[in-house]
């Protein structure tokens, strides 16, 4: 059996669209995108450079999840300062729980170190989320503060790790 690979470049509108359909089983349901009123203002959202949204594709070039650099990162509430690049990043929900979460991420953070000379790498996540602080834990992220984002009525971690 072959390890999977993972492409990473910057996502196209159809990509962008498939991602508003997605939707995951409870708990995870909590990261079920918004259902647009004006579908056209959402997929610009992926499209501006300053969000820099980018698709991911597996080694048969399957869509298989996304990621994003900067400031669509970062969770309203959040404590952030300018060190770290922010990671923001989501699979397909057909796609989760199948092992992959390692690798998927460490294309995202290896991508992150090489396109935009990153030397410190940060991350927030719905603290409920185990699965995934496992996968961030096991790529050498630690946990370095702590809030809660009103609106969802969350509490988030931030993680962050030097490179």
């Amino acid at each position: 059996m072959t390890q999977q690979s993972y492409v990473i470049r910057p996502i196209t509108r159809p990509e962008a669209k498939q991602i508003l359909s997605w939707r995951y089983d409870a708990p995870y349901d909590f990261y079920d995108p918004p259902e647009p009123e004006d579908i056209e203002s959402l997929l610009d959202k992926f499209m501006l450079p300053e969000n820099c949204f980018h698709g991911v594709r597996d080694d048969t070039n399957r869509f298989v999840g996304f990621c994003s650099f900067g400031l669509d990162g970062q969770v309203l509430g959040g404590d952030y300062d300018d060190g770290p690049l922010d990671l923001g990043l989501g699979m397909k929900p057909q796609e989760t729980n199948l092992g992959r979460g390692r690798l998927f991420f460490r294309s995202i953070v290896d991508f992150a170190i090489q396109h935009y000379g990153a030397n410190a790498l940060r991350l927030s996540v719905a603290k409920f989320n185990d699965r995934a602080i496992r996968v961030y834990q096991s790529l050498g992220f630690e946990t370095t503060g702590e809030f809660f984002e009103v609106a969802s009525d969350t509490p988030y971690l931030i993680m962050e790790k030097a490179v």
